[in-house]
């Protein structure tokens, strides 16, 4: 990408948008990768995220607030916008809006953009955050050593990247939240819990019903995802590295594991792909 645009990076996902700033290059923090990196520089990370929620919002609700987004951004330089979505419907009207505005270009992700290898029946039609988040994590991994890229949102997803960076495929479940409102939605008596109890380990043995719903949804979680890399990594010859992200993992991460291999919890992996991605587009 050109050296003197800046990249606004966005992400729809489920439940919501996250943007990701990236200033200029040479302006980015970046993760440094743990030991003999496929790639020569590091991870950029955005300087600024903001969280829009557009579930159960109005359409003139979600978009005001990503538009008082833009006024957080700095005026000066050109800005490239990049969308990934993994929804339509919300994706058509964001960019609408966006196409309002003066960038140096706009552009919307595709799988056949990535400069990356996808292992499955239809590729087109694996979510474009897990090849996002596989395409990061390729950054960072070990030479010649799997990973495995965790993203737990609103749906939580297992992905293995093979020794040669190739997408593998690996497993959707339902993250902690849709699990609280399935809960909620299809039975009689049990209430709609936030999620803010997941932001900290409950006790195991819940003396409530509220408390018995938490700890199933937040150890129920880490066994899951836990259970779910053992898998995926059987056919390894060595054991894949654990990468985590999404806006449920923060209070989870410190508990996933493979083996005796904790996992690296990276906030913002799927931005971070969209960069990458957004370098190689711009720059062909």
């Amino acid at each position: 990408m050109a050296n003197e645009s800046h990249l606004l990076a966005i992400d729809v996902g489920s439940s919501r948008v996250k943007l990701g700033w990236f200033p200029a290059a040479g302006a980015c923090e970046g993760e440094k990768p743990a030991s003999l990196p496929i790639a020569a520089t590091p991870l950029a990370i955005p300087a600024e995220v903001f969280r829009i929620e557009h579930r159960d919002r109005s359409a003139e609700e979600w978009t005001a607030a990503v538009d008082a987004c833009f006024l957080a951004l700095p005026p000066t330089g050109e800005i490239v916008c990049v969308v990934a979505s993994v929804h339509r419907g919300i994706a058509e009207k964001l960019i609408t809006r966006l196409q309002l505005r003066p960038w140096k270009k706009l552009l919307s992700l595709r799988a056949a953009d990535l400069p990356l290898t996808v292992n499955v029946a239809e590729p087109e039609k694996v979510g474009i955050d897990r090849l996002l988040g596989a395409l990061a994590v390729n950054q960072l991994r070990r030479q010649n050593s799997a990973a495995i890229a965790i993203d737990m949102g609103t749906a939580t997803t297992v992905d293995l990247i093979g020794t040669d960076g190739a997408f593998e495929g690996g497993a959707i479940v339902a993250g902690p939240t849709l699990a609280l409102a399935a809960l909620h939605a299809g039975t009689a008596s049990l209430p709609q819990l936030d999620a803010s109890i997941l932001a900290a380990p409950p006790a195991a043995v819940g003396k409530s019903t509220i408390e018995a719903m938490a700890s199933g949804a937040y150890w129920g979680a880490i066994g899951a995802v836990r259970e779910l890399s053992q898998q995926l990594a059987f056919g390894c010859a060595d054991q894949p590295q654990l990468f985590v992200t999404g806006g449920g993992s923060a209070g989870l991460a410190p508990f996933i594991r493979l083996g005796d291999q904790p996992a690296r919890y990276l906030p913002h992996l799927v931005l971070s792909g969209i960069r990458l991605a957004a370098e190689r587009l711009v720059a062909s």
